[in-house]
């Protein structure tokens, strides 16, 4: 879903660009549906005997068997392109305030409602860091995610900021989090390339020059993301 068209011309719009495993599942796909008619061809319609989902032993044309794998592959690999092609705001970065807007189902669609709205006075800094996650429900990858840390947050109930030894701790919380960031930044963050954390940092450099963006996605060596020169359009 796309956000509601607020942005003004001021303000600056960052949309997620292919992500580099959809773009092996966009080559498969594309090979499959060429393939189709041959595929079918080489089923045959000879009926084949198969047992449903309610246990009635029924026939079917053999080509049946392709589509099965074939249609969810399609549907799958379809609705991302569209998503991807229609660019949803995953980030509206203006001269007052930045908004986040959280990913749906990893299909490059965005929420309508902002995750993450907050005017730049309450923004600390803006944190890119990454979380394990499962592609295809059992290979473990990483996924990049930016969010924002607020001046009043704390890492702790007894503690305004981490140790140095918190700081270079590998340990994770059960919500995925490193536990050398705080505690709430899951909550403030969404998902998006260290690309559009780079636009970003451009955006905040212009409208908000003390805000930083940092990039925290290894252990102990963060790293203040310079901004990246923008175009002359306004949606990226």
């Amino acid at each position: 879903m796309t956000p509601p068209s607020t942005a003004s011309d001021s303000e600056v719009t960052v949309a997620e660009r292919v992500r580099h495993r959809d773009l092996v599942l966009f080559i498969i796909s594309a090979a499959a549906l060429v393939a189709t008619p041959s595929m079918l061809m080489g089923a045959g319609s000879e009926p084949i005997a198969y047992r449903d989902s309610r246990g009635f032993d029924t026939e079917a044309p053999a080509w049946m068997g392709v589509l099965v794998y074939l249609v969810p592959l399609l549907a799958w690999s379809g609705m991302k392109a569209y998503h991807l092609l229609t660019r949803p705001a995953a980030a509206i970065v203006g001269p007052d305030r930045i908004r986040l807007f959280a990913d749906i189902g990893g299909l490059y669609m965005r929420a309508e409602v902002p995750r993450v709205d907050l005017p730049w006075d309450e923004v600390e800094r803006i944190v890119v860091w990454r979380i394990r996650q499962k592609w295809l429900w059992f290979i473990p990858v990483w996924q990049a995610r930016v969010g924002v840390e607020r001046t009043t947050d704390w890492y702790e109930v007894a503690q305004k900021e981490p140790s140095a030894k918190q700081r270079q701790s590998l340990r994770l919380r059960p919500d995925g989090s490193p536990v050398r960031l705080g505690a709430m930044l899951n909550a403030r963050s969404v998902r998006l390339s260290p690309h559009g954390a780079r636009v970003i940092a451009a955006a905040a450099a212009r409208f908000a020059p003390g805000v930083a963006v940092v990039d925290e996605r290894v252990p102990g060596k963060p790293r203040t993301i310079e901004p990246k020169e923008q175009r002359a359009r306004r949606t990226y």
